[in-house]
C-alpha cells in the first residue's frame, strides 16, 4: 500500500512538471510586464463621449464627476453622458450641476449592456457623426486627470478598442476603513490580467482581456454594431469575443488610468466575483464554438486565438488534479486515523504536498504581481506581508465559485453593491 501511495505522489509530481512545460508559453507573457510601454502622442484632438452607467449610484458618482471636471483634455472635445433608470435618480441633478452632463433614461435595466445600448442608440440617432470614440467608465470610479488625454493619445495607435490601467480607489481615500486585506488582495487581479497578460497581447496584436470600465471603443465599431448588443453579466468579456470573431483590434494602454472600487467585506467581494465568473461561463457557452470554428474551420489555423482557447488549460488541469488528489487523501487519512492505522501519515503527506503545491504556486504568482505593480501599490509593509499569505486563499476561492456556478439553480442579476464612503485625501 505504501508503494502505491509513493507511486501516486510521483505521478502527481510528474504531471505537475508536464503541465509546467505546457504553461511555458504563457510564462513568456510575464517578461512584457517589465518593459515600459511607450507613451503615445496624438496631434489630433478627437471628440469623445464619456458614458457613465449610473443606476442607483448617487452615493458614489459625485467623486467621479469631480475628476471628470478636472480633466486636462480640452473640455470642448468631450461630453459626459450619464445613464439612469429613472429621472428622479439623485444622480441626475448631481451630473447636471457638476459637469452639465447629458442624461439618458433607460427604464427597466437588468444589465449594464442594456443601459449602454439605450444611450448609444439615442446618440447615434440624434448625432451620428459627432463623436470619434466612446469611453465607458463606471460611476464608482475616479478618472486620473490625464485619463481622457491619454485615451485620445491611444487613438493614434489605430486600434479600435483600448483598455486603460486600473488602480484602486480605496487607496486614494482618506478613510482608513475604506480598505481591508480583502480589498488589497482582490486589487491585484487587475495587474494579473493587464500587466501579466495584456501587455504581451498588445505587443503581439492579440485581442486583450477586457474590463468594462476605463475602456474606449472607436465610433466605427459602435456604428457597425448599432449600439451595444452585449447582454451577459460580463459584457466586457463579450466584447473580447467579438474581437476574435469580427477581427476588431484592441490594446491595453497603461498610461490611461482609472481608479476602481474594491469591496471591503469578503461577502461583497465573493458576490462580485461570483457575478464575474457567471458572466464568464455565459460567454464561453455562447461564443466558444464560434471561436473554435473561426480558429480551425476557415482554411488556416488562427494561432493567436490559442491564447483564449487553451493558454489557461494547464492551470485548470493542475488545480483539478491537485484538488481531487488532496481531498481524496485527506478523507482517506482521516479514515485511517480513526482506526489508528500506520498508513495515516503517508496518505496525509500526499494531501499536504498537493495542497501545498497549489498554495506555493499561488504565493509565487502573488509576489510576482506585487513586484510588477509595485509603483501603484499603496500598502504598508505589514499589509504586503499579509497579502502574500492571504491572497492564495482568495485566488483558490475561484475554484469554489466555479463549483457554485455549475450547481446553482438561481440566475444572478446585475445589481448594485455597497459602496465605500470615499473621502479625497487633503493632499490630492
Amino acid at each position: 500500500m505504501e508503494l502505491i501511495i509513493e507511486n501516486a505522489l510521483r505521478i502527481y509530481l510528474l504531471a505537475c512538471l508536464f503541465l509546467l512545460i505546457l504553461y511555458i508559453p504563457r510564462i513568456a507573457y510575464y517578461f512584457s510586464a517589465f518593459r515600459d510601454q511607450p507613451r503615445l502622442v496624438n496631434p489630433t484632438k478627437n471628440r469623445l463621449a464619456v458614458l457613465v452607467p449610473a443606476k442607483n449610484e448617487s452615493k458614489a458618482i459625485q467623486a467621479l464627476l469631480d475628476t471628470l471636471a478636472q480633466q486636462t483634455y480640452d473640455r470642448e472635445y468631450f461630453d459626459v453622458h450619464v445613464i439612469v433608470e429613472d429621472f428622479r435618480d439623485p444622480s441626475v441633478a448631481m451630473a447636471k450641476k457638476a459637469i452639465d452632463a447629458t442624461i439618458h433614461v433607460v427604464p427597466d435595466q437588468t444589465r449594464k449592456g442594456e443601459a449602454l445600448d439605450g444611450a448609444l442608440k439615442k446618440i447615434l440617432k440624434d448625432t451620428p457623426n459627432k463623436y470619434d470614440a466612446f469611453v465607458i467608465i463606471d460611476a464608482d470610479n475616479l478618472a486620473h486627470p490625464d485619463f481622457l488625454l491619454e485615451m485620445n493619445n491611444a487613438l493614434a495607435s489605430g486600434r479600435q478598442i483600448v483598455v486603460g490601467k486600473k488602480r484602486i480607489k480605496n487607496w486614494e481615500s482618506a478613510n482608513r476603513s475604506d480598505r481591508s486585506l480583502f480589498s488589497n488582495c482582490t486589487a491585484l487581479v487587475y495587474a494579473m490580467v493587464d500587466d501579466l497578460g495584456n501587455r504581451h497581447r498588445t505587443r503581439h496584436n492579440i485581442p486583450v482581456s477586457m474590463c468594462g470600465t476605463g475602456m474606449m471603443v472607436r465610433a466605427d465599431v459602435i456604428k457597425e454594431q448599432n449600439g451595444w448588443p452585449y447582454r451577459t453579466l460580463t459584457e466586457d468579456y463579450e466584447v473580447m469575443m467579438d474581437c476574435f470573431l469580427r477581427g476588431y483590434t484592441s490594446m491595453y494602454y497603461m498610461h490611461a488610468i482609472v481608479y476602481t472600487e474594491e469591496a471591503v467585506e469578503h461577502r461583497t467581494s465573493f458576490k462580485r466575483r461570483m457575478r464575474w465568473l457567471t458572466g464568464y461561463t455565459q460567454c464561453n457557452k455562447k461564443y466558444r464554438r464560434a471561436v473554435v470554428k473561426k480558429t480551425f474551420g476557415e482554411g488556416k489555423i488562427v494561432w493567436k486565438n490559442f491564447d483564449f482557447l487553451y493558454s489557461l488549460l494547464p492551470v485548470f488541469i493542475f488545480a483539478g488534479i491537485s484538488l481531487v488528489l488532496g481531498i481524496t487523501c485527506l478523507f482517506a487519512a482521516g479514515a485511517y486515523a480513526i482506526f489508528f492505522q500506520p498508513l495515516f501519515w503517508p496518505i496525509l503527506r500526499v494531501a499536504i504536498i498537493s495542497f501545498g503545491t497549489v498554495y506555493g504556486v499561488l504565493m509565487l504568482f502573488t509576489i510576482l504581481t506585487l513586484i510588477v505593480d509595485r509603483k501603484a501599490l499603496k500598502m504598508s509593509f505589514f499589509e504586503l506581508v499579509a497579502v502574500i499569505f492571504l491572497n492564495p486563499f482568495i485566488l483558490a476561492e475561484f475554484i469554489w465559485i466555479f463549483i457554485r456556478i455549475f450547481t446553482a439553480t438561481n440566475n444572478l442579476e446585475w445589481d448594485n453593491v455597497d459602496r465605500i464612503a470615499y473621502t479625497p485625501k487633503k493632499d490630492k
